[in-house]
């Protein structure tokens, strides 16, 4: 089984980028009535927002649908999806903590452990399990 790791790390650093470039534009509850207009529709910045969490609901029931035509479908969710909707709900919940959230402390020990554990324990049993 092949996974385009690049595009996913892409697509994912493009939304930590856009979410973070919201912050930083200083976007409060009450910016969400603003318009821009785009080839002369007027679009407000609730409709960015709004389709910033709806594309990627759609796409996924699009690539469902595609890998099931592809008969790929998949007979449960594979370990390292699972890995990444956790790590991604985890970080998702530090969003507006604060640069020093209390679980801070805890985020990077997780970072340490996959990167000081996980990779070269897992690393090892499967070439140890394939020789």
């Amino acid at each position: 089984m092949h996974t385009n790791w690049k595009l996913i790390r892409d697509a994912l650093n493009t939304a930590i980028d856009s979410c973070e470039a919201l912050e930083l534009a200083g976007y409060q509850e009450g910016h969400r009535n603003q318009t821009v207009e785009i080839n002369g529709i007027s679009v407000s910045l609730q409709d960015f927002l709004v389709s910033g969490w709806t594309m990627p609901e759609n796409l996924r029931y699009a690539i469902i649908r595609q890998r099931h035509d592809d008969a790929m479908d998949l007979p449960y969710t594979p370990e390292t999806a699972r890995i990444m909707m956790a790590v991604t709900a985890a970080c998702a919940e530090l969003v507006g903590a604060g640069a020093q959230s209390s679980s801070t402390d805890a985020i990077k020990g997780m970072i340490d452990w996959f990167r000081d554990h996980f990779d070269p324990n897992v690393a090892r049993m499967v070439k140890r399990a394939d020789d």
